[in-house]
């Protein structure tokens, strides 16, 4: 079994309130190591969570969520991402054995599929996705919960930046993209573990 941790991006006061709730949650039900990706000198307010500096967020603090797999904790190899506006109500740890049983990338589709794939990015973003992958409605993936192996996964990442980097906007589109560049063995879970009954998501809330 790989060591592992869960990462968390939170830039400005809303973020780091949101954080901590969410902290709160994944100490209650989980003996996991926690880090934050935030501003220098930033004030974690959470005994045993790690502060990693990093001044350049990006539009929507995006630019330092693609470099989560750059800016974890080095002996790390497993890492579970969680969007700062959500709430752990149950034991998450179950991902990390399908890393170990050789999948790459685990993580939830979104709500929104078919006519209403990609609705949420801008209209240039959403277009060369669907020109690259040749498919009016892919499955639109939701990356504010997902576990993934760095190593196994760090061609997939340095694209999804190249790709992210053509819009400077929304991240689906581009982790589609990627994806589609750089094929990762992926495990698609239930809704339970991003908008449900194990993972909350406050979409939005943290900004």
């Amino acid at each position: 079994m790989h060591a592992s941790g869960t990462i968390y991006v939170a830039y400005g006061p809303p973020a780091l309130a949101e954080m901590r709730r969410s902290v709160a949650g994944l100490w209650q039900f989980n003996d996991l190591d926690v880090a934050v990706i935030g501003a220098l000198g930033t004030q974690l307010d959470l005994d045993g969570a790690q502060l990693i500096p990093f001044n350049q967020p990006g539009p929507g603090a995006r630019w330092a969520k693609l470099n989560t797999d750059l800016l974890a904790p080095p002996a790390w190899r497993h890492i579970l991402y969680l969007d700062a506006d959500t709430r752990v109500l149950g034991d998450v740890t179950a991902p990390f054995a399908m890393l170990d049983d050789g999948f790459d990338l685990v993580l939830t589709p979104s709500q929104n599929q078919g006519a209403d794939v990609l609705c949420h990015i801008g209209s240039d973003d959403r277009s060369d996705t669907i020109d690259a992958l040749c498919n009016p409605e892919p499955l639109q993936l939701q990356a504010g919960v997902m576990w993934f192996d760095r190593v196994r996964c760090a061609r997939l990442f340095a694209a999804w930046r190249e790709e992210w980097k053509k819009h400077h906007a929304q991240d689906q589109g581009a982790l589609l993209r990627a994806l589609d560049r750089e094929p990762v063995r992926v495990h698609i879970l239930g809704r339970a573990w991003n908008g449900g009954s194990i993972v909350e998501h406050k979409f939005g809330k943290a900004r």
